[in-house]
């Protein structure tokens, strides 16, 4: 079962939407004060963006998003689309893997931003070896180094002590590890309870791309830690 698509993945984040909106929150005010360019945006896993603001995506002309559930495209809808129209940006739904067509992308839209919506964290769920998973997300820089690009993903997710203040959106550089102080005192902040799962995302984005870590409460004792952070094009 995908644990990010389908009915049961729509459900759950429909109902969790109060307990989410802090999360929700942090990441809008994240999102809104980038400065980053405009014109189209391209969005791997877009899901019903439950957490995307509709003012973010307003912001662009043109948006094209890929999720592989065909829930994703009418919910999307339902959600954004009636604001989008008023703000005259274009919106283009696809059902499909954006991950496998993110070559083609990259060469026919290079003035893009691509942002992927919390599905790089989900690749080692595949079913795919760990090592594999790995090298594919370390791929993922040099493909997309001719485009502005950015992700908000996973790090690592687990059980929390009961009744946990989660804290405020944490600001550093990629590459954190877990291991290190910085690290461990984020995740006694979010009142993590070993062991966490790895998500294996710690070096998804350029080390030292300035970063915000979010705590997001996905369920009563769980939670995950969130990284979001982009980086500009660069040119040959």
């Amino acid at each position: 079962m995908n644990l990010t698509g389908g009915w049961h993945w729509h459900w759950r984040a429909w109902r969790s939407q109060d307990r989410w909106a802090a999360a929700s929150a942090q990441i809008s005010e994240w999102l809104m004060a980038q400065t980053l360019p405009r014109q189209q945006l391209v969005l791997i896993g877009a899901s019903a963006g439950w957490m995307l603001p509709t003012a973010w995506l307003a912001q662009f002309d043109e948006i094209h998003a890929w999720d592989i559930d065909p829930l994703a495209a009418p919910l999307f809808r339902w959600r954004h689309e009636r604001d989008l129209k008023r703000q005259g940006t274009a919106l283009h739904l696809h059902t499909g893997d954006g991950l496998a067509r993110l070559p083609a992308a990259v060469k026919t839209m290079p003035d893009a931003f691509f942002w992927f919506d919390n599905v790089l964290g989900q690749l080692r769920f595949t079913g795919a070896p760990l090592d594999a998973v790995g090298h594919r997300l370390q791929a993922l820089k040099n493909t997309l180094k001719p485009v502005a690009w950015g992700s908000v993903h996973d790090r690592m997710s687990g059980r929390t002590a009961t009744g946990s203040a989660l804290p405020l959106a944490h600001r550093c550089a990629a590459g954190l590890a877990m291991e290190s102080p910085e690290g461990q005192d984020w995740l006694q902040k979010i009142g993590a309870i070993s062991p966490w799962l790895d998500h294996l995302t710690e070096h998804v984005l350029p080390e030292g791309t300035p970063v915000q870590y979010t705590a997001w409460p996905f369920k009563p004792g769980y939670a995950h830690w969130l990284e979001m952070g982009w980086t500009s094009a660069t040119k040959p």
